[in-house]
């Protein structure tokens, strides 16, 4: 032990330089021990699988394995129960930190709402106002022809009994209505007379 100690003594410079280097690993020491503790090393959790699972079921078995669940975008879909899970991340099987918020995309519990933003009527060919619709989503378009001075114009649109104008706001399953004109209606001969005197008009 003599020796040891006259041995730093001879060599003051070799001796700091070790005690800074004994120094330095315990500061490391403490600090990784302190990022243990800070973020939770070693405490993790598998994500489950929830597609498919209502938002109700999604939410308890996240809760039964220390996770919690966000909403992050909705799509309306027919042919699922409304607030179905369809996608969620971190994927299912992804070991993240317990306490993590998964992502979840669910099916709306009520139809998208769309706005019309072009007259439907007027200057407006059925064509053009079936185009206009199913770009906005409406698919259930159904045309009923009058008469009327210009053939295939639209005059009038309606979702159930309410006229559809700019400005307008209804679910994307509406039913709309376009009322398009088909021409104008012959006129009928007054009498029998009448008749014959416009076919003997048409024969000369």
């Amino acid at each position: 032990m003599s020796k040891i100690l006259k041995f730093f003594k001879r060599h003051p410079l070799l001796t700091n330089i070790l005690a800074m280097a004994v120094l330095g690993l315990l500061l490391l020491w403490g600090t990784l021990l302190f990022l243990d503790s800070w973020t939770e090393h070693g405490s993790t959790a598998i994500v489950p699988d929830i597609k498919h699972r209502s938002y109700g079921e999604a939410q308890a078995i996240l809760a039964a394995n220390d996770l919690t669940i966000e909403i992050s975008d909705s799509i309306y879909d027919r042919s699922m129960a409304p607030g179905t899970v369809v996608e969620s991340w971190p994927k299912a099987g992804a070991v993240v930190k317990r306490g993590r918020q998964v992502y979840t995309t669910i099916t709306a519990f009520s139809p998208k709402q769309v706005t019309i933003s072009m007259p439907l009527t007027g200057n407006v060919s059925s064509r053009q106002a079936m185009s206009y619709l199913r770009g906005i989503g409406i698919t259930d378009i159904r045309l009923e022809h009058v008469p009327s001075e210009f053939v295939d114009l639209v005059v009038g649109a309606r979702y159930g009994d309410t006229p559809l104008s700019v400005g307008s706001v209804i679910p994307v399953t509406s039913t709309v209505t376009l009322t398009v004109g088909n021409g104008p209606v012959a006129e009928e001969p007054d009498s029998i007379d009448e008749f014959v005197d416009d076919a003997f008009d048409n024969a000369e």
